[in-house]
């Protein structure tokens, strides 16, 4: 790959930094403290045109190219790793919409998450577990022009507070992975209650809840794709949140190693710079290289998606190291810090707890390397 930034990606990059930098991050200690729902910072993510950044603009999206999504997830990750959470799931919430909604519904739902005037969530895990979608066990049962949904989903970002959500429930137990549907449910619908929410460890303010559904009708018109074709849909969905992810993991590796650096050549011991140290400086140039690493890899699934070829093989790989690489960066950014990393007024004690979910949601590190193996031995010959 011949990567090289555009005119349109390097403006999108400092647009986002400015702004995130100056109204994100001097918010997101107070957020994890509170463990609010930032919606402050929605509102502001809507009115800045980030929530639908690469989306077509006849669509109401920003027009963009994928890989200048990627960056704009990154600059807000690194600012307010929460933020950046919720962000992600707002475009896992609508892209159903995206890849098989009607006109109509793209209408109705998908412009105005495009336009930044309704927020979106994605209900697909449930308390039995995420990572296998047949393991479904909430149920959609015809009933004359209506779906009936019963059952319980759990960890939903946003769910309490989204305008509709993207729910996969099974149409029909009996055909397995043929047998789930995704419909669309709007806020205040009969029968859908918001559960317990959950006391996280990191990104705090990325509220996470049950979603509770009890004799809830949906209407027909509100099923996206093919009756029992949801399986498929739901693997595309988390595919292309996969590279978000990604991202996320970059912004996130990119904030530790800035204040890693910093804090490096601030530091004095043995009267000098704890940077000027060898056993630091190769931290340090380790750190880089996994940095950039994970960026070019997070780019280069982002490029294959806007070429419209398949990237499923290389957003799980882009998740896969990105999310064990960051790892190793935060915690050698908080190692740099010594003691002071551990305490809650540096910002690397915050890190350290946000960046242990990246290599647990949109399938952990173990799911990553099944789909990867998956497709490696499938290609070979």
């Amino acid at each position: 790959m011949n990567f090289k930034y555009t005119d349109d990606q390097i403006e999108i990059r400092r647009m986002v930094r400015d702004w995130a930098q100056g109204y994100l991050a001097p918010k997101a200690a107070e957020i994890d403290e509170t463990n609010e729902f930032p919606m402050d910072n929605v509102k502001a993510l809507m009115e800045q045109d980030l929530m639908g950044i690469a989306y077509p603009e006849e669509l109401g999206g920003g027009g963009a190219d994928a890989i200048s999504e990627a960056i704009a997830m990154e600059e807000v990750t690194a600012a307010c790793a929460a933020t950046g959470s919720i962000m992600t799931g707002h475009y896992l919430g609508f892209d159903s919409l995206y890849l098989q909604g009607t006109d109509e519904q793209k209408e109705r739902w998908l412009r105005p998450a495009l336009e930044g005037e309704k927020l979106a969530a994605f209900c697909l895990t449930e308390p039995a577990g995420g990572s296998d979608p047949t393991a479904t066990r909430t149920t959609a049962t015809e009933d004359g022009d209506c779906y009936v949904l019963n059952g319980v989903k759990h960890f939903i970002t946003s769910g309490a507070y989204a305008d509709f959500l993207s729910v996969f429930a099974m149409t029909d137990r009996s055909k397995g992975r043929d047998g789930l549907t995704c419909f669309i449910v709007e806020k205040g619908t009969p029968g859908m209650k918001i559960g317990a929410g959950d006391d996280k460890m990191g990104i705090r303010g990325a509220r996470t809840h049950e979603i509770i559904f009890e004799d809830c009708r949906v209407p027909k018109e509100n099923i996206v794709g093919e009756i029992g074709k949801g399986y498929r849909l739901a693997l595309d969905v988390i595919d292309r949140g996969r590279i978000g992810i990604a991202a996320m993991c970059v912004g996130l590796s990119q904030a530790a190693f800035d204040a890693a650096v910093k804090y490096s050549k601030e530091r004095e011991v043995f009267g000098r710079p704890i940077s000027k140290f060898q056993g630091i400086s190769w931290m340090i140039a380790d750190m880089g290289t996994q940095l950039e690493a994970m960026r070019m890899l997070t780019y280069y699934a982002a490029d294959l998606k806007e070429q419209g070829v398949n990237f499923s093989k290389v957003a799980s790989m882009a998740k896969l190291f990105g999310a064990e690489a960051s790892h190793k960066i935060v915690t050698t950014a908080l190692q740099i810090h010594g003691g002071y990393g551990y305490m809650k007024e540096y910002p690397i004690e915050r890190m350290y707890r946000d960046q242990r979910i990246l290599e647990l949601f949109e399938g952990t590190s173990q799911i990553q390397r099944i789909v990867i193996a998956g497709q490696i031995l499938r290609e070979a010959k």
